[in-house]
């Protein structure tokens, strides 16, 4: 099983670099900005040797964090439910290390998918404005705490 662990936290940061995120502990993907921390966190299951991958906004006007835990963030989606049936499909085996593939395969389809439904859509949440855009976007598969969205009305 390390194998396949070491394949998933491979695709990561390998296509972490591509869009300027930093990792911390092979499992959590950091890129900073003036009013956004924008984060990619790797989660294992409980019950298995699955793994999910979150991605999170956390706005920094709302609270001094440098490094916020994926469950604190304003802005939340789990990458796979922002992709179509069959990507979404796909994605979840290559997590699932219990799953059958070929190493190569399963590094493929991982990096395809947090390029494109994690990294890049993170990479447009630079500012506040444009990561609850990235959010309505995404409706309903993304989660914004009230907190951002009141703050939001305000402005």
């Amino acid at each position: 099983m390390s194998d396949g662990r070491d394949i998933v936290v491979q695709a990561l940061a390998e296509t972490a670099s591509h869009y300027g995120f930093r990792g911390v502990r092979a499992t959590n993907f950091y890129r900073e900005w003036p009013e956004t921390i924008c984060l990619l966190n790797l989660q294992k299951s409980s019950w298995g040797p699955q793994f999910y991958v979150n991605a999170a906004v956390w706005f920094t006007r709302l609270g001094p964090e440098r490094r916020p835990k994926e469950h604190k963030c304003h802005i939340r989606w789990r990458v796979d439910s922002t992709m179509e049936d069959e990507q979404s499909k796909m994605f979840t085996q290559a997590l699932n290390l219990e799953h059958p593939l070929p190493g190569d395969l399963r590094l493929s389809l991982i990096k395809d998918g947090v390029a494109a439904y994690g990294f890049r859509l993170l990479s447009h949440c630079e500012s506040e404005q444009a990561a609850l855009r990235v959010a309505d976007e995404r409706e309903p598969h993304v989660m914004v705490a009230l907190k951002a969205r009141s703050q939001e009305k305000a402005n």
